[in-house]
This record gives structure tokens, sequence and C-alpha cells, in this order.
């Protein structure tokens, strides 16, 4: 771990040298450049989404009603939408006060009523129906007889005029560490998604004044042409969403909005964010292409990147990454539904191998589904001890139990996974007799009185190196095993939606990689007892990902130590392959003054702050001491956080 800091600390050293003067520029557009391509979901995560998305949904929307703060491990209210907060005696109701000055883009006063509105829809079956996802409304009370009909009206939100609204939760949901996460809502216009809907409170609880249907959302979210999702004409942050032609984006900045918390308005009139190619992406910066490269991950690109900051006319950013990339299972059927065939293939591949190739020493290889930027590894690692402080409510606990000595570690050793096979009843070669590894082949199992050769089909992003690297790190091991693997490179639209199961999943494994929300709620990603991210039915992983947020709100220890087991059962199941975390590096010409993602969740936050300008030199700064400190000797970072990868 102290090999992995002293890496972050010299290129945070590094991203602050600047050596000479950059040439006037155009002062009012930024250009961000980009390896993942967009699905084009800028509406709500409730439909799911990739990081670029997320990108452009920080700049569109704004004003939820709460914030998770890390330093805290707790939500608050966020100012400007909310004046004020009351909460219950039983501390199951909040009463939100909000602001009424807050508007849409087009000018539309935003009311309680919007919230409301934002709730429903995105929890909506009509929207389940359509996107084939939904954001979880279980929390808040009467959601269930609301969604299934019992109930005409949602008890659990009221509206106590045009600007109060109040959240109430259930009980059985009583403690939930990220309970104030039901208040996470940003506003949606309902005269755009729905209109001549109106969201009504007769006393009771909230309703919609006529139904919402999946032919309606078809129209108003999904058109490819002017559905919300893509093209969101009226939204409430600090940009406006002026194009989107499927690989860029172009936005302006919204008159109509009021600020942050401290009434920071953007800077930069305009923003064309779109997607490169990644072999082009740091190319493209040095040419005046692009303003600002983010989220760069491969070795390749981050050292192209240390050398156009070493010319002097760029700067460059290092951050931990909050994910990280894995590879997913389909597991509904087939022999990945097998935890022991998942532990074997995972056994196959060598993922030092792999991140030595991709990532060089910006990255390592990781045991866990965790990402080395998330704050309960922070914890875990030892870089943060909530109790160190004396006026800490957590000093009471003992901070070194919070470790993750306890995963189970994947060995890579295709022999020991050819026998683990054998065990498995994978013993048969394609004739039916005794498989003989001397002879190779694929091997065969008896399924339900057939005979099943093991193949298996793993899809991952096209246009992606480290998926260029898996018929040698991969495919070559499995075959070792008597495994046949079948890889296929798709568009990242077309991947995600298998991954989110929004259409068939033809396939046994998925690559991708994932940026994990500060807000790390696993339940959430369950239907009954089977994950439906990966396919696996298992009532004890369901119960523990429940149980983790069963935790009173700002109780770390009990939220960690839950985290942990819950990471020790994903590993012992083999959930899915984690591969890496890494460091990504943002590069930006040297006009870009101001510009800090390493104090917020993306460049989408830190750009808010930003503006284009001259710069001036400070004297003693320079790069001299670069190559030394890069040098790659094998001792920098030792090998024991969605995105393309």
């Amino acid at each position: 771990m102290k090999k992995i800091i002293a890496l972050f600390l010299i290129l945070c050293l590094l991203a602050g040298a600047v050596t000479a003067l950059a040439a006037p520029g155009n002062y009012d557009l930024l250009v961000v450049g980009t390896t993942t391509a967009f699905s084009g979901n800028f509406f709500s995560g409730a439909m799911g989404s990739n990081v670029s998305d997320q990108d452009v949904r920080k700049l569109i929307h704004s004003y939820s009603l709460v914030t998770w703060s890390n330093d805290e491990g707790i939500y608050r209210p966020l100012r400007p939408a909310v004046t004020g907060m009351n909460v219950s005696g039983d501390g199951r109701s909040y009463t939100f006060a909000i602001s009424r000055n807050l508007r849409y883009s087009d000018g539309t006063p935003i009311t309680a009523k919007d919230y409301a509105f934002s709730f429903l829809l995105q929890t909506s079956g009509a929207l389940k129906d359509t996107a084939g996802i939904r954001r979880d409304g279980s929390p808040v009370q009467g959601w269930a007889a609301y969604d299934s009909g019992k109930s005409t009206v949602l008890s659990g939100i009221r509206l106590i005029g045009d600007y109060q609204i109040t959240f109430t939760i259930s009980e059985e949901y009583i403690p939930y560490f990220y309970e104030m996460e039901v208040m996470d809502i940003i506003p949606y216009p309902i005269s755009v998604l729905a209109p001549g809907l109106e969201v009504k409170d007769d006393g009771s609880g909230v309703y919609l004044s006529g139904e919402l249907t999946a032919e309606m959302l078809k129209s108003t979210l999904l058109d490819p042409d002017t559905g919300y999702a893509a093209h969101p004409s009226v939204s409430s942050g600090a940009y406006v969403l002026t194009a989107y032609d499927g690989t860029s984006v172009r936005l302006q900045s919204n008159p109509e909005y009021v600020g942050d918390e401290n009434g920071d308005k953007p800077v930069i009139p305009e923003i064309v964010f779109q997607y490169e190619d990644s072999d082009l992406l740091i190319s493209d910066l040095a040419a005046g292409k692009i303003d600002l490269a983010v989220r760069c991950a491969r070795q390749d690109q981050s050292m192209a990147g240390i050398a156009l900051n070493a010319s002097g006319d760029f700067r460059m950013y290092a951050y931990s990454r909050n994910g990280l990339g894995f590879i997913s299972f389909c597991a509904e059927d087939g022999p990945v539904s097998d935890p022991a065939v998942r532990k074997a293939l995972a056994m196959c591949i060598d993922r030092t191998a792999l991140k030595d190739q991709y990532l060089g020493n910006f990255g390592l290889v990781i045991d866990g589904y965790y990402g080395i930027g998330q704050w309960m590894y922070q914890i875990a690692s030892g870089v943060v001890r909530p109790g160190e402080s004396e006026d800490e409510e957590n000093s009471e606990y003992n901070w070194e139990e919070i470790n993750l000595d306890g995963l189970q570690k994947i060995t890579f050793d295709p022999e020991a996974a050819a026998k683990l096979l054998d065990e498995a009843g994978w013993n048969r070669d394609e004739q039916g007799n005794p498989y003989d590894p001397a002879r190779g082949g694929v091997r065969c199992k008896n399924v339900e009185g057939r005979l099943t050769a093991l193949k298996v089909r793993l899809i991952y992003p096209d246009n992606n190196r480290a998926g260029a690297l898996l018929p040698e790190v991969f495919a070559a091991n499995l075959a070792q095993a008597g495994v046949e693997l079948e890889l296929q490179a798709m568009p990242m639209q077309n991947l995600l939606r298998k991954y989110y199961a929004q259409e068939e999943r033809d396939c046994d494994m998925i690559m991708l990689g994932t940026n994990l929300n500060n807000t790390f709620d696993p339940a959430a990603d369950f239907i009954g007892d089977t994950n439906m991210l990966n396919g696996i039915t298992d009532p004890e992983f369901a119960a523990m990902a429940r149980e983790q947020n069963h935790t009173e709100p700002g109780d770390l220890f009990g939220y960690c130590t839950k985290w942990v087991k819950l990471l020790e059962y994903r590993s012992a199941i083999v959930s899915e392959i984690p591969l890496y975390s890494d460091t990504y590096m943002d590069f930006a010409t040297a006009a870009l003054q101001n510009y800090a993602p390493n104090n917020y969740s993306s460049w989408a936050e830190a750009v808010i702050y930003s503006y284009l300008g001259d710069y001036a030199v400070a004297e003693d700064e320079g790069m001299e001491n670069e190559d030394s400190m890069l040098e790659d000797d094998g001792d920098l970072i030792d090998d024991d956080e969605l995105t393309d990868f």
C-alpha cells in the first residue's frame, strides 16, 4: 500500500508542473475528449448508463435535495435546492423546504411537484416496461402497494404546498445506512416527459392525474430524434444540451442556473464533449483538436500525456479511480451458473500480464469488487482512519479489523483449474470418453442426458486494447485447461444492454469497467434472490447485500464491517472476476485554469469551477526529475471501480 501511495504522490507532483506560457486560444469553448462511447442515456441512472452518459447528466441536471459527504459518511441537505429540512421525532419522515428561485432552462419554475414526479417516473412500472430497469422505490412507505395497484396513492410522499415535500421511510427499512439516498432526486419536467399529466395530493399521498404508460415514454423518452433520454431539451443544470449526434455532445451554459451551494456558476460558455479513438486521444490533444483528455488509463496514453506535460503547454492531473475493470458473468444458466466453473475460468486469466500490458505501473491487480478510490477501500487499506481524531464518534472502534485479508485471492494456475473442472464433472471428451489432457480438445459433461461441450462466449467493448489482449492472456490458457473461448467485440451501448439484461444475454461473460457510486448499494442489483447484473441466484448473497445497508446512518464501522464480509462472500462464490483498479489521468491544455478533478467525482463537476485563459509560470516549476521518479524498476507498485474498460 505504501508503494501505491508513493506512486500517487509522484503523479500529483508531476501534475502541478508547468514550464511555459500557452498560446491564446478560443476561450469561449472547451473541447473534451473521452474514449468511452456514449449510449445516449442523459436522463437518469434508473435506466442504466456508462460513465460518459453520467458526465453529461452531471452537467445538465442539478438541484438534488441531498448530497453525500465522504468526510462524514452521511447524506446532508443540498443548497441551493433546499432552504430548510425537518426530521420527525421517530426519524422516519423528512420534510424539505424547496427554494422558490429554481427554474428549468426554459424558465419554468421548479416546485415540489417536480421532485414527486421524478420519483414516480423513475420507479414506475412504465419505465421498467420501456427501458428494462428502473429505480428501486421500496424504501418509501407505501410504494409496494402503490406499485402493485393496491393503492391509488403513494402515501410515503406528501406535498405540503408548492414548495414543501415530505418523504417517509418504510418501517422495515429502518435502520438504513443510505436512508436519505431516497431523497437524492433530480427534478424532471412533467410537461416534457408526461404531457397532460399532473402530480396531485388530496391529503393522503401523491399520485398522477392520469396513466403513465410505456407507450407514452417510448415517445417522450426514447424516440431517437426527439426523446428526452438522448435530447433533453429542458433541464436544470449548469449547462444545457444543444446538440447530440451519437459521438459528440454540445452544451451551453444555462442562464437560469442559480449556482451551486456557494453560488458559483460556470465560467466557460460552451463545451463540446466528444468520443475519441483511444489511439488518437493524446495526439489530438497535442494537435489542439481537443483541450482536455479525461480518464486516461492505458499505460501508453499516460506516458504520452506525461511527455506532453513536460513540454510545457499542457498539464496533467492524477486521481484514484472509484471503480474497477472486471469480467461479469451471465450465470442465469449454462456452465458459468456453477461456482466451480467460474473459479476455474478465473484461474485461467493472467491478470498480472493483462495489467502490465494495459496499465503498466498506473494500476494494480485486485481481488474483489472494489476500487482504490472508493471511500470504504480507503478505510480498509489504512489510508483513512475515522477514529484517529478524538472528537470522532467512531473513535471507539478498532479500525484495524477493517481489512481485505479475508478475500479469496485468485491464483493464476491453468493446471489447477483443469483439476477443478474434472471434479465439477467436466471430465469427458467430445466422444464421451474420459478427458485426456495430453490429447487436448474441449472438455464435456453430461448435462441432463446430453453431452455438453465447455464452450463459453465473452463480449467486450470494441476499440478496446485490453480486450485485444484476451486471446493471449485468457483464451490460450483456457484452451490448455480444455475450455473453448469465443471472443466478440461490440459497441459499448449494445454491450450495456446485455449487461443490464435489457435484451437477450446470449453470452457467458462480459468484460467491462465500472465506476462505483459513493453510495454503494449492492442490494439495488437484486430482484428477489437473483442478482440481475450477473444472473446469480443465491439467497445468502442477496441477504448479505441487503444487510449491508441495514445499518444506522453514520455507523461507518458497522457498514464497513458488512462491506468486507460481502466482499469475502463475493470472492468465495466468484460472482465476477476482478481484474484491476487504477489511477486515472486527465491531460489538458495549460490554458485550462482552476481545474481540480481529484476534488470532485468527475471532470464534469470540476469544470464548473474552471476557466480558460493565459497562465503565468512559477519560477521553480519544471520536470527535471521526471525520468528518475517514473523509472520502471519493477519496485514502484506491487501486483498484490460504466466505462469501456
